[in-house]
């Protein structure tokens, strides 16, 4: 009797510790697997940026407007796209005739693009051109 309880106590032993390196092995794979995904979004993040070219004369030229605290204006897949952060205390009809006349402006320069200009205040879009 107490060779078959010695024999189960080691059985139950060897099964327990059986069970607990396969567990601990299995989220070994899972987090390498995560870490792959991790690495292949990073890599498509950086395509995605690579397709952007800024105009640093545009936005130079944007972020001396009175009414705008900061903007960018740039080029990503074949389509010119300005952004401006209008400053507190702007009236929405400014914030839409300056968007609408930047949006002129990037559509003499660039004439085979769609041309889309947003303004934001407060956090809210205010204006959005598009001229295709």
């Amino acid at each position: 009797m107490k060779s078959n309880l010695k024999k189960l106590g080691l059985i139950a032993v060897i099964c327990a510790l059986f069970v607990s390196f396969t567990a601990c092995s299995s989220g070994n794979k899972s987090s390498q697997s995560s870490d792959n995904s991790k690495s292949t979004s990073q890599s498509s993040k950086k395509s995605t940026e690579s397709n952007i070219s800024v105009n640093k004369d545009k936005t130079d030229q944007l972020k001396k407007e009175k009414i705008i605290s900061n903007g960018k204006v740039y080029i990503q897949n074949n389509r010119v796209i300005a952004t401006m952060v209008i400053k507190d205390g702007t009236s929405d009809a400014d914030a839409k005739a300056l968007a609408d006349k930047y949006a002129k402006q990037l559509k003499k320069e660039h004439k085979n693009m769609p041309v889309s200009v947003m303004a934001v205040k407060n956090n809210k879009n205010v204006a959005n051109v598009t001229i295709k």
